[in-house]
């Protein structure tokens, strides 16, 4: 049982900074409402000859409201950073004021703790437990879903200059015009394609594998012209040996 508590504490050590978060939030919170309804409290903390100095109206409010506002955003995890900044000034003054007391004295102790919780909570913001989190994590669905939409919208577009662009000129023709004697042309059932192989596609053949053609020249059965001559790769792909133009199987060499 220690061990999996171990295993996991040791894979969300993230959170834990995120209990501190909340406990020192709700803690700011607390003291700041403690000083605006009664700035006696406030002044009781701060040494003798000062009270009546720090203890003018603009900055009781400014304590008041750091602890009560950024308390609230820190424990709950929103503008963590924010929160934790606006009472800096705050615990480092205390700090400073407490100082003569001494190291030793609890509460320059306790200011400086806060001080320095304050500057880890400004450095690095909230954690997995955050509100920021929760944003961030929101805020990526919806990039990523806008990202979706802007590529879909591409995509048609792209989609529609295809078509309204004009067809791409046909592979060029064998001698003899842009049809056979008869009149045929490539589509016409009376013309067959016709695979030419070099050197290396025939010794492809001898190993048993069936090469890509190096053209396929239509020919008509009728008057044995040539309809039409293919050399472009990526037409030649879909006349491999095993394949005719129109999908049927066709024998193999000697066969």
């Amino acid at each position: 049982m220690l061990d999996s508590l171990a295993t996991w504490a040791d894979a969300h050590r993230g959170r834990a900074l995120d209990v501190v978060r909340v406990y020192l939030g709700a803690g700011l919170f607390v003291r700041g409402v403690v000083f605006l309804a009664d700035p006696s409290a406030y002044l009781s903390l701060v040494p003798g000859p000062s009270q009546e100095t720090l203890g003018s109206l603009v900055v009781l409010n400014y304590v008041g409201l750091a602890h009560v506002c950024g308390g609230l955003l820190l424990a709950a995890g929103l503008l963590t950073r924010l929160a934790a900044l606006v009472q800096i000034p705050v615990l480092a003054g205390a700090a400073l004021l407490h100082l003569p007391s001494g190291v030793a004295d609890q509460s320059f102790a306790f200011a400086a703790l806060v001080l320095a919780l304050l500057a880890v909570f400004a450095v690095w913001g909230g954690g997995p437990w955050s509100l920021d989190q929760a944003v961030a994590v929101w805020t990526a669905r919806d990039d990523e879903a806008e990202g979706r939409q802007a590529a879909e919208a591409l995509r048609r577009l792209r989609v529609r200059e295809r078509e309204r662009a004009p067809a791409p000129p046909r592979p060029a023709l064998a001698a003899g015009g842009i049809a056979c004697g008869c009149g045929h042309d490539r589509e016409h059932p009376r013309v067959e394609a016709e695979r030419l192989y070099g050197a290396l596609g025939a010794m492809r053949f001898a190993t048993g594998t069936h090469p890509r053609p190096s053209a396929v020249v239509f020919r008509c059965r009728d008057c044995d012209g040539a309809v039409e001559t293919v050399d472009a790769p990526e037409d030649l792909e879909a006349f491999r040996y095993e394949r005719s133009t129109r999908g049927a199987r066709t024998a193999r060499p000697g066969a």
